[in-house]
């Protein structure tokens, strides 16, 4: 399978019934709701955004630029640099040829 299939099913549960009744879930959850604060969480894969509503309940929202594949494309000189930060005897000599 590959991407136009994922897009095709993803289309498809949308749709449907079910897809419907879960996104209305979802949009309820939301509407009229107030963002009192956002955080940021470490999930492995990416860092999710967190909107802290009033009332107490969290949504996770992930973002495509906070994708690690992303985040190494746009800040791996950052992200390197605090690699060495944490393991500072494994940074290599200025003499060694990298």
């Amino acid at each position: 399978m590959g991407d136009i299939a994922n897009m095709n099913d993803c289309d498809r549960w949308m749709r449907s019934d079910e897809g419907q009744a879960h996104l209305e879930d979802i949009r309820q959850m939301l509407v009229n709701r107030t963002i009192t604060d956002v955080s940021f969480s470490n999930e492995v894969h990416y860092v999710a955004t967190v909107l802290h509503l009033n009332g107490g309940d969290t949504f996770f929202v992930m973002q495509p630029s906070l994708e690690i594949d992303a985040l190494r494309e746009q800040f791996g000189e950052t992200i390197e640099r605090e690699y060495y930060k944490d393991y500072p005897e494994r940074r290599p000599s200025p003499a060694d040829p990298a």
